[in-house]
């Protein structure tokens, strides 16, 4: 327990007198608040701000999972900057790329869980030729393939790809992703 007692009790009273609006005879009922409050504390051995009641609570083994990565390959920006900020706001790590190239040096310097593509991109393959690839070297990692002139039906996809029609709309994203 911080201080002295009387010391806690009286800086206890007069921040409830604050907090009340500072009213004119109102001293005993602070101080009797701040009283129990103390009281209180000392027979809980809780902390002013309670937060050993939360790690008590909280398993010390619970580890917070990382957050599912989602690499996002899309040669438009405004449409590949809308999706990595609604990603980013639904908890997602997000990665961007402008081309299968761009997508390709993230892919070999960070894990990731899901790949959202486009098909129609400039550089050296398309949107499709990068699906290839990433089935190849990383074949743990989910893909999404997405067109706005494209219709890719199930035969056209293997196994671990799906294709969604562009635009999407974000809870159809995050059910594919999820």
């Amino acid at each position: 327990m911080p201080g002295n007692r009387n010391e806690w009790i009286a800086a206890r009273a007069y921040s409830l007198w604050e907090q009340a609006g500072k009213p004119f005879g109102q001293d005993q009922v602070h101080w009797q608040q701040a009283v129990l409050e103390r009281d209180l504390l000392e027979r809980t051995q809780a902390s002013a701000d309670g937060w050993e009641v939360l790690d008590r609570s909280r398993p010390a083994s619970v580890i917070e999972p990382e957050p599912r990565s989602v690499l996002v390959v899309e040669d438009e920006v405004l449409l590949r900057y809308d999706i990595v900020d609604f990603l980013d706001q639904a908890g997602y790590k997000t990665l961007e790329a402008a081309n299968a190239d761009e997508a390709l040096v993230l892919l070999n310097a960070n894990p990731v869980d899901t790949l959202y593509t486009d098909i129609d991109m400039p550089g050296s393959m398309d949107g499709l030729g990068l699906v290839a690839k990433v089935r190849r070297q990383w074949p743990s990692t989910r893909v999404i393939v997405t067109s706005g002139l494209v219709k890719l039906s199930h035969k056209d996809t293997e196994a671990g790809v799906t294709f969604v029609s562009k635009p999407t709309a974000g809870p159809e994203l995050l059910k594919l992703i999820a």
